[in-house]
């Protein structure tokens, strides 16, 4: 009398419940699905012990990879901590930093000046400030002639009212100028911003990304800036 092996496919049902979408590679996941496996196995057709030492090595390797990942996510969040507490050296010193792009949170007060400077004399020339969704918030006109020109933006647009919160971009319109045409903000970082974009250095009412910082003074230079 031969034995009907229609009985085992029984199991197939557990091991379609076991794949879930919410799978995230963990240790405890695997060993679920490696119990589940041995418990609902084929009597007449079981595992192999070289299969199974192959997924114990899975197991491992499954382990060893999330104690990695976890060890890389803490020196991240160390040299990170490292980072912003060297930014803080930078309060309290004269800086210039890039004006290509900048933030506005309304709680800084007046941006510092912007430094223009020209390989030549301009002509027409104008700085234009935009918004993050590239709309024109100012523009404003540049002394024909101007070589080295500090310029006063007093964080208003077109119509006379504050410009509201959020991302800028600067650049300028060079318009007759035969010239290459630089611009810089110029002023004291007065603070470390922490935030979720990341570290911000707040000069006057901007704020700026570190990696824009162009220039750095002396600490000895900044004992009576106000």
């Amino acid at each position: 009398m031969s034995i009907d092996p229609v009985t085992t496919s029984a199991p197939a049902t557990p091991a379609t419940t076991t794949a879930s979408p919410g799978l995230k590679g963990t240790k405890d996941e695997f060993l679920k699905l490696f119990m589940a496996q041995l418990q609902h196995q084929d009597p007449f057709n079981p595992t192999s012990g070289a299969d199974m030492v192959a997924q114990l090595a899975q197991l491992s390797s499954v382990e060893q990879a999330k104690q990695t990942n976890e060890t890389l996510a803490d020196l991240a969040t160390a040299q990170a901590a490292v980072a912003n507490a060297n930014l803080a050296s930078l309060v309290g010193r004269q800086c210039h930093a890039s004006a290509a792009s900048f933030q506005l949170d309304g709680k800084g007060g007046t941006p510092p000046p912007l430094e223009l400077s020209s390989t030549s004399g301009t002509k027409g020339a104008a700085i234009v400030i935009t918004d993050e969704n590239g709309k024109e918030v100012r523009r404003i006109p540049v002394a024909d002639g101007s070589t080295s020109l500090s310029v006063a933006w007093d964080g208003k647009d077109g119509s006379g009212a504050a410009a509201k919160p959020g991302n800028y971009s600067i650049s300028v319109d060079p318009g007759a100028s035969p010239a290459s045409i630089n611009l810089s903000w110029s002023g004291r970082v007065d603070a470390v911003e922490l935030g979720s974009s990341g570290p911000r250095l707040r000069i006057g009412g901007v704020l700026v990304a570190p990696g824009d910082i162009q220039t750095i003074g002396n600490q000895s230079t900044q004992q009576g800036t106000p």
